[in-house]
């Protein structure tokens, strides 16, 4: 019986630490992972010297889904500012600052190694959405 149970068991967490090992080293760990909308009264949003604020829960949903898309991995990030940030202000009073450049994704003051893209693609979709008379000829900001 123990060695039936062994059989099962012993193939199925080599599985799924391969599994995790492989969802690494494809897709990062998510940044934003503890954003929820319903906690957030409003975000301020800077790009370049462009700032807005947003309050209505539509704006707001969608900075979040936006935030959301950032994924790091660990390593050395360098040491540019950020060209986009976002700043979540909680209903509990903190805030959670969340910005990127090229390849680099801040959270709080620590810098992390973007993955796949995520960091142009959250400061182009973040331009289109809450910034669109900043494109010229219809070049994105990163």
């Amino acid at each position: 019986m123990i060695k039936k149970i062994a059989n099962f068991i012993i193939p199925f967490v080599i599985t799924t630490i391969i599994l995790l090992v492989y969802f690494y080293l494809a897709h990062g760990l998510p940044v934003a992972h503890e954003l929820e909308k319903t906690n957030i009264i409003s975000v301020q949003i800077v790009q370049g010297n462009e700032t807005i604020n947003l309050t209505g829960d539509e704006d707001i949903e969608k900075a979040v889904n936006v935030a959301k898309v950032l994924s790091f991995r660990f390593g050395e990030a360098n040491d540019r500012p950020a060209d986009t940030t976002c700043t979540f202000y909680q209903r509990d009073g903190s805030k959670i600052e969340i910005g990127a450049n090229n390849d680099t994704i801040f959270k709080n003051g620590k810098q992390y190694v973007g993955v796949n893209e995520s960091c142009r693609f959250f400061g182009n979709v973040i331009q289109g959405l809450f910034f669109s008379e900043t494109l010229q000829d219809g070049k994105l900001y990163n």
